[in-house]
């Protein structure tokens, strides 16, 4: 991968390039799809209740995802223990999961339009497009980080992944920052 550059037109706004080789385009595709269907198969399994149906107010789970790597990306709002711990994370779980997982999913689709299969080994993004292409890629560095399946080399693997996603994220977070 080539580290993403800053590119400012005379009349437009700064657009944001870099280069992929043609593995990493299809790794990164496949691990947006598989972090985006896990994101929606925990929105489809909210359980259904009256109250939500009456209001037309959707209802999310009302505790953390039993899968670690799900758990990384839906945390809890606050911890017992906290100093100023007051509220109820049941119920703030149930009032905002949806949106926080159709906020990432948003995120998620930027990057799967940019590599999918219709993308290419180039890829450019308006501002906007890169704020969102950054959000997911840290959302697959939680999300792979916090699994810890598989042996020794499934998890060396990973790790190697986690670095080269860190290495894009703050390649064009650097080239956001002008940097």
């Amino acid at each position: 991968m080539q580290e993403w550059q800053r590119k400012k037109g005379l009349m437009r706004a700064p657009r944001y390039r870099t280069v992929l080789e043609p593995l990493e385009r299809e790794i990164l595709g496949n691990i947006t799809a598989a972090v985006s269907e896990a994101i929606i198969a925990r929105a489809q399994s909210a359980p259904r209740d009256e109250l939500s149906e009456l209001t037309g107010i959707p209802s999310a789970h009302k505790s953390a995802p039993a899968d670690p790597a799900l758990a990384r990306l839906l945390p809890d709002f606050e911890r017992a223990g906290d100093e100023e711990y007051e509220g109820d994370n049941s119920l703030l779980r149930s009032l905002h999961e949806n949106d926080i997982c159709r906020a990432k999913l948003e995120n998620l689709q930027v990057v799967a339009e940019k590599v999918g299969p219709d993308g290419g080994v180039e890829i450019n993004l308006t501002e906007e497009e890169a704020h969102s292409f950054l959000a997911g890629l840290n959302d697959l560095r939680l999300y792979l980080s916090a699994d810890d399946s598989g042996g020794e080399d499934a998890r060396a693997e990973r790790e190697s992944l986690v670095e080269w996603l860190g290495f894009n994220q703050d390649s064009l977070l650097t080239a956001l920052t002008g940097g």
